[in-house]
């Protein structure tokens, strides 16, 4: 029989009254709490019964203290002389049960009781939404900037945007708390004046509601990544997954065994806190120099992909499938070369390089022709028109001391509903093109001048 069981609750630091409640509705099923950790709370089975449970706050405590003061002791004392014995402890946090049928609460002053909870609140819970909040804003500010400045990388990665919906919802999570906590505090400040303590709203069914709507969001970043990622994405995916609880479980580690070592709160907070920021670059650090040492070795090449050697660098021969190749143009076999076809795929946009050229070993490589075209495919048709904005100045900007410019052109050729060409002040038509179909923007790049032929070929290749 299970005689432990772990669970996430979503309680607020302040809600004593609800964790309360809930913990009596636990022990009723048979489940005594006994430890709260930093992700889960944990249970032991015990005999099913009615216990009533109380939530004290002690200002003075931290997480790094290796054992209760005397003072806390005192009072921990105090308590079990009235019927309350202490379940567990988590920094400022007290959790006590008592058998005792209708037993005399432990808190008797209202006033003293929320001065004590804003104290601890003032200790640990509001220094750290205020950080997330911080960190919410700042990170939500890069995702509006890169939205902004690249809108396509943006939309059509769903890791980038799996990201900016985890901060958003980290600074909606921040928010609520902050405000019911204030909100809350000032109230109870007057009620308490009166005799009487308020209880606070309780956003646990709010917080289990985030919960599940970021685990969807995982999943589907998840599956996304596991099919449409290429081999090196997985990998550092996979590595960045095992990355962050890795850290924790490291930190947590050095702090639990510091305590253990009854090393004092100031030591154990610094040692802690420096062990959290060496471990964090030192992983970033070789996670990325393995990265790229691998990655020059051809190890991240496809298990069907094989490999040359060229200038000593290990380079990948892919063949990957692309809708248009130079042989559909030229009508011409040449071997030796190298089809790649990069990019990613959300539920908004799907964004993909595609590229055919010669192997660098070939002779007169330089002589052969390439093809190299960015395929958008636009899947929600309020994004069309920022898609083709973002691709004409693009095209434009890369090139911002010649005054190059997007002009248009008949599109008939092509069977486009617009097609633009870059046209060169100096030197005259370029052989870069932008077509627009329905949901389908390509940019395009010809190592010749196409002929109408070729057009034709392009737009039903590519707009099939």
């Amino acid at each position: 029989m299970k005689t432990l069981k772990k669970r996430i609750e979503t309680f607020s630091f302040f809600d004593h009254a609800g964790i309360s409640r809930h913990l009596e509705e636990m022990a009723s099923k048979g489940w005594m709490i006994e430890k709260l950790t930093n992700f889960t709370w944990v249970y032991h089975r015990i005999e099913p019964k009615k216990v009533k449970f109380t939530v004290s706050y002690y200002p003075k405590a931290s997480e790094f203290d290796p054992e209760p003061s005397e003072e806390q002791k005192i009072f921990h004392e105090f308590c079990l002389h009235t019927g309350w014995k202490l379940a567990c402890t988590s920094a400022q946090l007290q959790i006590f049960f008592n058998e005792r049928e209708n037993p005399v609460p432990i808190e008797t002053e209202p006033t003293l009781e929320v001065e004590s909870i804003h104290a601890s609140a003032k200790k640990s819970f509001l220094p750290s939404y205020f950080l997330l909040l911080l960190i919410s804003l700042m990170n939500g500010g890069l995702f509006i900037s890169g939205m902004l400045g690249d809108p396509i990388g943006q939309f059509s990665s769903p890791t980038k945007l799996f990201t900016g919906f985890c901060f958003l919802v980290l600074f909606i999570i921040c928010m609520m708390e902050l405000v019911c906590y204030f909100s809350w505090y000032r109230k109870a400040m007057k009620v308490a004046e009166q005799g009487a303590f308020l209880e606070p709203v309780s956003t646990s069914k709010f917080q289990k509601v985030i919960l599940i709507i970021i685990l969807i969001g995982a999943i589907y970043w998840g599956i996304n990544f596991i099919l449409c990622g290429d081999k090196l994405r997985r990998w550092v995916g996979i590595i960045m997954c095992f990355y962050m609880p890795g850290l924790i479980f490291f930190v947590n580690a050095t702090k639990n065994y510091l305590k253990r070592k009854k090393a004092s709160r100031g030591v154990n907070r610094t040692i802690t806190l420096l062990v959290d920021f060496v471990l964090a670059f030192g992983f970033i650090g070789i996670i990325t120099f393995g990265t790229m040492k691998l990655s020059s070795m051809g190890f991240f090449a496809e298990d069907s992909e094989e490999t040359y050697e060229h200038g000593g660098i290990t380079w990948i021969i892919r063949n990957d499938e692309l809708p248009l190749t130079v042989e559909d143009l030229i009508g011409e076999e040449h071997e030796g070369y190298i089809k790649e076809r990069h990019g990613e795929e959300s539920l908004l946009i799907g964004e993909f390089v595609l590229r055919q050229y010669p192997r660098f070993d070939t002779e007169n490589y330089r002589e052969l022709p390439s093809l190299e075209y960015t395929i958008v495919n636009v899947k929600l048709s309020a994004l069309y028109g920022i898609c083709k904005e973002r691709l004409i100045y693009e095209g434009e900007v890369l090139h911002p001391t010649e005054e190059k410019r997007y002009e248009k052109q008949d599109a008939s050729p092509w069977g486009a509903n617009e097609v633009y060409r870059l046209y060169d002040p100096q030197y005259g038509w370029e052989n870069d093109y932008l077509l627009c179909y329905d949901d389908i923007l390509v940019e395009i790049s010809f190592d010749w001048e196409p002929a109408a032929e070729q057009m034709q070929i392009t737009g039903k290749k590519l707009n099939p």
